[in-house]
């Protein structure tokens, strides 16, 4: 963050920003199909297969690998909850940084609205920075790693850079929203949760409070 808020390294940040917006963007010029593709990947409704993904991923595991303690992968997931509000806490409240997107700095760039008016899209940001949707897939995927055998978690991870993309493939976002931005919120966060007693207290009371309701039950 730092690197990036400073220069002279911020204008290499700014440089690298730009190379790529303007290489994904020149790729949206004539192929109807490409455009259509990510057009639809930057439609909301696409947010919910990346969550989903996310969901199933984590579901899979909980009921099918470890049934038996079922009960404490739905407190991970009441914490990971946490986690994400406070994240979006620090991202909305906190940095006092108004960057607007690709699209809004560049009136000239092509834009997925207008190359494919036929669907909603999301492709312009008027304060990009941190990248929200970075900042929800990669705390899904540092849980999941933290939680879930390697494997899990490298399918996490994976998912959270297929479904970050079509936001910088649309201009709403810059790489470093994504790379600095999301990234630093994200690892400021983990590290309350992960390497402090936050996490283990949390998981406690989130179980404790769900063995009541399992009792009323």
């Amino acid at each position: 963050m730092g690197s990036w808020l400073l220069e002279p390294t911020h204008s290499l940040w700014q440089a690298l920003d730009e190379k790529v917006f303007w290489a994904m963007n020149n790729s949206l010029a004539d192929n109807k199909s490409w455009q259509a593709t990510w057009a639809v990947a930057n439609n909301r409704m696409f947010d919910l297969v990346a969550a989903l993904s996310m969901v199933l991923l984590f579901g899979h595991y909980a009921l099918f690998r470890d049934r038996q303690n079922l009960r404490h992968y739905i407190a991970i997931g009441m914490v990971l909850v946490c986690a994400l509000f406070v994240a979006a806490l620090i991202g909305t409240q906190l940095i006092p940084i108004e960057r607007p997107s690709a699209t809004a700095q560049f009136p000239e760039a092509l834009r997925l609205s207008e190359l494919a008016p036929w669907i909603k899209t999301k492709d312009y940001s008027s304060d990009s920075f941190p990248g929200d949707h970075g900042v929800v897939l990669m705390m899904c995927a540092g849980f999941l790693v933290w939680h879930l055998p390697r494997s899990y978690g490298i399918a996490a991870c994976i998912f959270a850079v297929l479904f970050t993309l079509p936001r910088l493939m649309s201009g709403a976002h810059w790489l470093t929203d994504e790379i600095v931005g999301a990234v630093a919120v994200d690892t400021l966060v983990m590290g309350w949760f992960f390497a402090t007693p936050l996490q283990d207290k949390l998981l406690t009371w989130f179980e404790k409070l769900l063995g009541l309701f399992g009792k009323r039950g």
